[in-house]
């Protein structure tokens, strides 16, 4: 059995797209609708009740274009989504389960640092999904860095600012042995040079990969795999201005059309 229908992937802003890439590595067959609520970015220091009314008009806008699954590239959004399962029986994928569990498989002394949306922090999703293992060892440290948003949506990656900021959010760490870092907002992996110039012994990890290998395993699951040889369409949507959206993802280089304006 074949599903041709598209997956719907979305985040406050651009952020996602760096999900969306390496889902598209592990599922190159299947097509993808995404949308950016950049007109709406960040999500991170609004109040909750906020934040899951943005995730509802998201996901109602994928829902209309029948998508199988849809996949939360955005772990403020995923820490504020549990009313979806109210809206529909599709699979929805969030970040921050696969993402957590694959941070406590790949680090070795359990020193773990989370660097998330104040929002996301503030969930405490990634701390119960983490210490509920009972480690053993080891410290978590779970950083609120909302400030980190806008330096990436800005494209100011590289720059000295950006390392001014970074480097003045991780500067009472760079002592605690941290052997891991996760990047619990899709934005932040925009950032690894500046994270890793301040933890420079850390892994990073991102949500991409362990989010698609969680998505495939559940398409699979329930015969929502396609089974086309051919290459799948990825159609971008932003909430804000489509030219400047086009101009921040330069960096995205699997094939889509120029992104499209919609209003939610």
């Amino acid at each position: 059995m074949s599903d041709k229908r598209a997956i719907g992937v979305f985040d406050s802003g651009i952020g996602g797209i760096t999900t969306l890439d390496k889902i598209y590595d592990l599922l190159p067959n299947e097509d993808y609708i995404y949308v950016g609520d950049t007109l709406n970015c960040p999500y991170g220091t609004r109040p909750k009740e906020e934040i899951e009314a943005l995730v509802t008009n998201v996901a109602n806008f994928l829902l209309k274009r029948d998508v199988k699954a849809i996949v939360i590239a955005c772990n403020t959004a995923t820490a504020n989504s549990a009313h979806l399962k109210k809206l529909t029986n599709i699979p929805i994928i969030g970040v921050i389960n696969p993402t957590a569990d694959y941070a406590y498989k790949m680090s070795k002394n359990k020193n773990i640092l989370v660097l998330a949306t104040n929002a996301t922090i503030d969930s405490n999703k990634y701390k119960e999904r983490i210490e509920r293992r009972l480690f053993k060892k080891g410290t978590r440290y779970y950083v609120k860095a909302s400030e980190f948003v806008p330096v990436c949506e800005a494209q100011q990656m590289g720059t000295d600012y950006a390392m001014e900021v970074v480097s003045d959010k991780l500067k009472d760490l760079r002592d605690k042995n941290i052997d891991l870092v996760v990047c619990g907002c899709t934005h932040f992996g925009l950032l690894e040079k500046e994270i890793k110039a301040n933890i420079p012994n850390a892994n990073l990890i991102e949500c991409g990969i362990p989010t698609g290998e969680y998505l495939k395993k559940v398409l699979n699951k329930k015969g929502l795999l396609n089974d086309s040889k051919e290459k799948g369409k990825i159609t971008i949507y932003t909430t804000g201005d489509p030219e400047y959206v086009d101009s921040q993802i330069k960096w995205f280089t699997k094939e889509h059309e120029n992104t499209k304006k919609i209003v939610l």
